[in-house]
C-alpha cells in the first residue's frame, strides 16, 4: 500500500510542530546559558556572564537560519536584540536589568518554538 504525499508530508509536519515541549527547549543551547549567567550574575562573577553573552551572541548567530524558519522576523530579531541588551546590562553590571533581559530571552525562545 502506498502512502499519498500529503499524507507524509502532513504527518512530518506535525511531528515536527508537536515534537517540542518545555522540556527539550530548556534543553537548547541558548536557555542553558542564561541559565549559567543567571547563575553568574548571582555569584558577581561579571567577567564569566560577559564572556557566556559573548557564547549566547555566537549561537544565535550560527543557528540564525533555524529561528527564520520556526519564527516569523520579528520574533527571532527579538531575540538576537535581548542578547545585545543582555551584554550590554552585563558590561554595566546592571544585576535587575541583565535578570530581565534572560526572562525575556528565555520568552522569545518560547514564542520561536511554540507561536
Amino acid at each position: 500500500m502506498k502512502i499519498p504525499k500529503v499524507a507524509a508530508i502532513l504527518f512530518l509536519c506535525f511531528t515536527i510542530l508537536f515534537g517540542c515541549s518545555n522540556e527539550t527547549i530548556q534543553n537548547l543551547p541558548i536557555s542553558q546559558k542564561a541559565t549559567e549567567i543567571e547563575n553568574l550574575i548571582n555569584q558577581a562573577k561579571w567577567d564569566k556572564a560577559v564572556h557566556e553573552a559573548d557564547l549566547i551572541q555566537g549561537l544565535y548567530k550560527d543557528n540564525e537560519w533555524k529561528y527564520q524558519l520556526y519564527g516569523d522576523e520579528t520574533e527571532y530579531n527579538n531575540l538576537n536584540e535581548e542578547i545585545r541588551k543582555l551584554k550590554v546590562s552585563l558590561k554595566e553590571r546592571d544585576k535587575t536589568e541583565a535578570k530581565l533581559n534572560i526572562v525575556m530571552i528565555e520568552n522569545c525562545i518560547e514564542s520561536l518554538y511554540f507561536r
